[in-house]
């Protein structure tokens, strides 16, 4: 049996109303109008002023923001697995350095590290692997400075490598920050208008529906309804057919030899 599905997203929200105004101004006649005059002024594309026109700048703004942001996100993602896999090398390295006594087994606990640390840092999560970064750096130079003329710089990879990445990572970082809030901020206004818009949608279908009330077949009603942006739901739509197992075959006595 058909139903009526209610638009309850913005997408849906989008399609009803821009279906109703649409079918309101290609419907000359008044009498044949399934929407009230009062319902077709806030779909009304030429007043920049309606909930309509307000509502689709809002919820393309929000598409823009999110075009912008995508690219960015998507770059952090890539440079964070590089700086974590940087780092990562690098505590191997120095605890394989240790153990062969090129570094002292101190050298540990100026990169953040208990002195017999058998794991490295921390590294699942971008704030983790940035401080992780930072204190080889941090701890590079002052390793450096303690040590004097006895420093055995750390190398495959180096202090000023991860620094490199970590400075990368950091700019960009902060431009996906930025543009992630850029996002909300959007998304923000967009759900202002949402409640009204999706309250107006709904209201409508009301308004199609007891308009061609008194259609008596109930296929061509939903027609009806449809061209005003109604949208029913059919429970057999997508239901495969079942198919009947085929036999196995009889078996069969060989044929004596």
């Amino acid at each position: 049996m058909p139903y009526r599905k209610l638009p309850n997203s913005t997408p849906s929200v989008i399609r009803t109303l821009k279906t109703a105004g649409s079918a309101y101004l290609n419907t000359p006649n008044p009498a044949d109008r399934a929407i009230t005059a009062d319902q077709f002024a806030k779909l009304d594309l030429t007043d920049p002023t309606s909930l309509l026109s307000r509502f689709l700048g809002e919820a393309s703004a929000v598409q823009l923001a999110e075009a912008a942001q995508a690219p960015l996100t998507s770059e952090e993602a890539k440079l964070a697995a590089k700086l974590t896999q940087i780092v990562s090398h690098f505590h191997q390295v120095l605890d394989l350095g240790v153990a062969r006594g090129v570094f002292n087994t101190g050298a540990r606990s100026y990169y953040g590290r208990d002195i017999t640390a058998t794991s490295i840092p921390d590294l699942s999560g971008y704030q983790a692997v940035s401080d992780a970064a930072e204190a080889v750096v941090n701890g590079e130079a002052a390793r450096q400075k303690a040590e004097g003329a006895a420093y055995v710089a750390m190398a495959l990879p180096s202090a000023a490598e991860v620094g490199t990445l970590l400075g990368q990572f950091n700019n960009l970082d902060s431009q996906s920050g930025q543009a992630q809030e850029a996002t909300e901020k959007q998304r923000g206004v967009l759900n202002t208008d949402y409640p009204a818009a999706q309250a107006l949608a709904v209201d409508i279908c009301d308004t199609v529906e007891f308009f061609y009330r008194k259609t008596a077949d109930d296929a061509t009603r939903r027609v009806q309804c449809q061209r005003w942006g109604v949208v029913y739901i059919y429970d057999t739509a997508g239901t495969p057919t079942s198919t009947p197992p085929v036999p196995a075959p009889a078996a069969t006595t060989p044929p004596a030899k």
